[in-house]
């Protein structure tokens, strides 16, 4: 007799968008709308001065924020939804002599009551491959009233404005179990 496999919980599918201006921020939300549906919730704007890392392809001063899409989604299409994010990295960035320079850097993520799972191209030991050079990677977990970091979880990830909207979405994502 077959082992009957458990459906996957919906869960709310979200975007982080580093951009390196209000434009591109703008811009990137609405090609999100159009591929993923109707955008729920955003987190306030703020700086990214976390990291140096992305300025040398991006520039300075560079702003993100977090958004929400209306429509759960089963979380085994997490690595689709990566390529396709990175699709619109491209057709976003600006071409110099030899390159393509990203103008934002879209990662997307499943949360659930539980959790906070990003998906990146970058590998790391604690990240797990769901795809040919994608990973995905427990960012936060949902334990005594928030969103707890882990050893690796970017500072952003660990700051209020972000708390406050993981948290508005839990609560959503609970009313609309």
């Amino acid at each position: 007799m077959p082992i009957e496999l458990q459906a996957a919980t919906p869960v709310a599918l979200v975007f982080a968008v580093l951009a390196d201006c209000e434009q591109t921020l703008a811009t990137s939300k609405e090609q999100l709308a159009q591929y993923f549906g109707p955008l729920r919730a955003a987190s306030e704007v703020y700086a990214f001065d976390y990291t140096s890392y992305y300025q040398g392809e991006m520039g300075a001063n560079l702003q993100k924020q977090l958004v929400c899409c209306t429509e759960r989604i089963d979380p085994s299409k997490l690595a689709a939804i990566k390529t396709q994010t990175i699709e619109l990295e491209r057709q976003m960035a600006r071409a110099t002599e030899d390159t393509l320079q990203r103008r934002a850097n879209i990662d997307p993520g499943l949360l659930s009551i539980e959790s906070l799972v990003l998906a990146t191209s970058k590998y790391s030991g604690h990240r797990i491959c769901i795809a040919p050079q994608l990973y995905a990677e427990l960012t936060l977990l949902y334990q005594k009233g928030r969103y707890q970091p882990l050893a690796w979880t970017y500072l952003d990830y660990q700051s209020e404005t972000l708390q406050d909207f993981l948290l508005e979405s839990r609560t959503w994502l609970m009313a609309s179990r």
